[in-house]
């Protein structure tokens, strides 16, 4: 792990006030840009990762994912799974 991943790990465990236990990997961005990319696995299907990226300084970038995941509220976000029942089902399920 990188020092740009512990940094955004201990902005979540200050922002949250939880510790982060997925993915995540901070990388910079391609060529003719000084900014990085950070990518959040999440164990979803649905919503597999959140990535955050911006032509920043190291500092600067630190703060701007900051604001980004207090104004995501990450933390109030919860997944669930709906599957959908077709009538022919119904009689073959069993209780």
């Amino acid at each position: 792990m990188n020092n740009m991943e512990e940094a955004i790990l201990k902005i979540i465990e200050k922002r949250y006030k939880c510790i982060y236990n997925g993915g995540l990997k901070v990388t910079k961005l391609g060529k003719g840009w000084a900014g990085y990319k950070v990518v959040f696995y999440f164990d979803n299907p649905d919503k597999p990762l959140i990535q955050i990226s911006a032509d920043l300084e190291a500092e600067d970038f630190l703060k701007y994912v900051e604001q980004e995941l207090i104004s995501r509220q990450l933390h109030k976000v919860k997944f669930f799974k709906g599957v959908k029942i077709y009538p022919e089902d119904e009689e073959r399920r069993t209780c």
